[in-house]
């Protein structure tokens, strides 16, 4: 006995969007099993193979939809996108787009820097060629929002320690973290940070709400964007108008 897995309203939830952005479907699949005769639900007979063929031609059109938005080139890798270290390409060209979507999404707002929680990233490596908007939905699955984090120096010092403790996470060129001497030299756009200072950070809503141990953050003032982070990232990606080539020099995080 085969099962088969049927898409068609998730899918026409995908679509239904009028500003055609892709967000991912809510709605659970339904698990039909194809045998000799079956109710489709409708009030029709499903008869076998011939059936299997009519659901299929049923999703076609769909699929055919899904696959062209998926497939769409955002632009071309010159050099690839890897997740390694530290301080990562792939990290660097992450944090470097939500800090342009967050100076546009906020405009007369002082932004410090931007960040996210390396474990966002899943995958280990982008090759070079072209960028597909499929490649960016297998980098980041999840629905995070672009939020701006408000926060004391001290505040911003408890964070930074974290993200350089958990290893170096994806930080925009804003920051730079170097270890000296068993010691962090912290420069924000050069200078060192102000404990009296009030400062604002992009990152995703997942670590301003205290994720990958970002306890010290958590009930802080922020301000969501209500975009994910994901759709930003394929619109700033088709906003490049050479082929893309990121280096990662540990100007940002050296640790070691």
């Amino acid at each position: 006995m085969k099962h088969y897995l049927i898409y068609i309203a998730s899918l026409s939830l995908l679509f239904s969007s009028s500003c055609g952005s892709l967000s991912a479907p809510s709605v659970q699949p339904r698990l039909y099993n194809i045998t000799r005769s079956i109710d489709a639900g409708d009030g029709a007979q499903v008869q076998g193979d011939d059936g299997t063929a009519k659901m299929a031609a049923t999703i076609a059109p769909y699929k055919a939809q899904l696959d062209a938005k998926m497939n769409r080139q955002l632009a071309t890798l010159a050099t690839p996108l890897t997740k390694d270290g530290a301080e990562s390409t792939i990290g660097n060209w992450m944090a470097d787009l939500m800090m342009a979507a967050a100076k546009d999404r906020f405009p007369g707002k002082d932004i410090a820097f931007a960040t996210a929680n390396s474990g966002g990233i899943r995958v280990r490596e982008i090759g070079t060629g072209p960028l597909l908007v499929s490649e960016i939905y297998e980098m980041m699955p999840f629905d995070n929002e672009l939020v701006l984090l408000d926060l004391s120096g001290a505040e911003m010092k408890a964070f930074i320690s974290h993200i350089a403790n958990s290893g170096g996470w994806p930080v925009s060129e804003e920051l730079s973290v170097q270890l000296k001497n068993d010691k962090l030299m912290v420069r924000v756009s050069g200078k060192e940070i102000d404990p009296d200072a009030r400062y604002l950070v992009a990152t995703v809503d997942y670590v301003a709400n205290g994720g990958s141990g970002s306890s010290m953050v958590k009930g802080k003032p922020q301000v969501s964007s209500n975009e994910k982070v994901r759709d930003l990232l394929i619109e700033y990606a088709a906003k490049a108008t050479a082929p893309i080539s990121v280096k990662a020099e540990g100007k940002r995080m050296s640790l070691r």
